[in-house]
């Protein structure tokens, strides 16, 4: 069974509210280090758990009290999830569009295709999205994901496949090998779990789209950079072309 954060109590400390949680047992599947991960069975299995034991966990509309990113609106509860990440990534494209069309020029047809490619989409009955899964966030013991950590950036409920998606992506993102394990990911996952290849890179165009000014906006920010090398990529622009 894979736990999740309990929280105990929560303070306020210095006008900052703190939860205090229960300690979940496990270590960390993997720590980004600048390498790429030669991928085990370990590392398949415990994602696949993690991913699998969010998708249980019902979509109520409470969870859409959640915030996506802090200064965005959360998504409307009786809405598709679908429809309300089309309008959360417009917002964010508007807003930073000078940043985003210097380093990419045709952000602009992105966007309109990105946007075009969500509505399309048949809604998905809604479940937990974690949003940051990376390996750091999935405890493990004895060679099964025992605990997922880090909730809050991007999570809210809605498409579990946003979560299949963006995870694949994510697990490693700046190694050297980073598309290689990207690959093998999406391979397990898309024998695990339903869905289908477009609707990955549709979800990570939009991930990339909402993300890319997070932490700075240019492409000396290595988060950045990431998000408009996700936007280029031939294979996310196929699959927005419809």
């Amino acid at each position: 069974m894979v736990a999740m954060p309990r929280i105990l109590d929560l303070r306020e400390i210095e006008g900052t509210p703190v939860t205090i949680e229960e300690r979940l047992s496990g270590e960390p599947l993997w720590q980004a280090d600048g390498t790429s991960p030669r991928l085990t069975t370990i590392h398949i299995d415990s994602m696949i758990e993690a991913l699998a034991a969010l998708a249980e966990i019902p979509g109520d509309p409470p969870l859409r009290t959640l915030r996506m990113l802090p200064d965005e609106p959360p998504f409307d509860p009786n809405a598709p999830f679908e429809t309300e990440l089309a309008a959360l990534v417009t917002r964010r494209a508007v807003r930073f569009a000078t940043q985003l069309r210097v380093a990419l020029p045709d952000v602009d047809v992105l966007l309109a295709q990105t946007v075009e490619a969500l509505h399309r989409i048949a809604p998905a009955t809604p479940t937990l999205i974690h949003g940051d899964l990376i390996a750091a966030n999935v405890l493990t013991s004895r060679a099964h994901a025992s605990a997922v950590l880090d909730f809050g950036f991007m999570t809210t409920a809605g498409d579990p496949a946003f979560d299949v998606a963006v995870t694949a992506s994510i697990f490693d993102m700046y190694g050297p090998r980073a598309r290689e394990v990207e690959s093998e990911l999406d391979r397990a996952f898309l024998s695990t779990f339903t869905g289908d290849h477009r609707r990955y890179w549709i979800y990570r165009a939009a991930y990339a789209l909402t993300t890319a000014c997070c932490y700075g906006t240019d492409l000396s920010e290595g988060h950045f950079a990431w998000c408009i090398g996700m936007l280029d990529r031939p294979d996310v622009r196929d699959s927005l072309q419809g």
